[in-house]
């Protein structure tokens, strides 16, 4: 691939995410939260118990990142950490009741990238089928970029029971 192709790629790349991550936003902010604090609490509700290590770990980020990020949650009652009695260096973390329903809060919010992927499923066969040749593609992306522990993390996601 040229230098041409190469940067016409990284900007549909990027106009993309900037799809995604403002929707991401605009979610999180109508229930109340930042982004990275709704990242969290569905890691954490995923998880169940998740230690912070854990939560850097799937979530891409510095431990120091998710520390603040935690911090806030927690003064807001929406997370807690506890340490096991057997193991006082770890702090596990958890959903309260308050997190759980703002978990469930989350789920409410119709993203249009969604739509526009729904509608133009249906216009073909051809376009199902390409659809889903792009999720194998992110899906091998990011195990390479990101590993088979993540992508296996992501898989797993199941949303909230009511």
């Amino acid at each position: 691939m040229d230098s041409i192709q190469t940067h016409k790629l990284m900007n549909y790349m990027r106009g993309t995410y900037k799809v995604l991550e403002n929707e991401w936003q605009k979610n999180a902010r109508e229930i109340g939260l930042t982004q990275a604090e709704q990242h969290v609490m569905w890691i954490v509700f995923i998880e169940k118990e998740v230690t912070i290590t854990r939560i850097s770990e799937i979530g891409l980020w510095d431990v120091s990142t998710v520390m603040q990020v935690l911090k806030r949650l927690k003064n807001k009652a929406f997370v807690k950490l506890e340490k096991k009695s057997n193991d006082r260096r770890v702090s596990y973390v958890s959903l309260t009741d308050e997190g759980l329903e703002k978990v469930d809060a989350s789920t409410q919010y119709s993203y249009s990238v969604m739509r526009y992927l729904d509608e133009y499923r249906e216009k073909s066969e051809e376009h199902a089928e390409f659809l889903k040749e792009m999720y194998q593609f992110q899906l091998d992306f990011n195990k390479h970029f990101h590993g088979s522990e993540f992508v296996n993390w992501v898989e797993k996601q199941k949303l909230p029971t009511r």
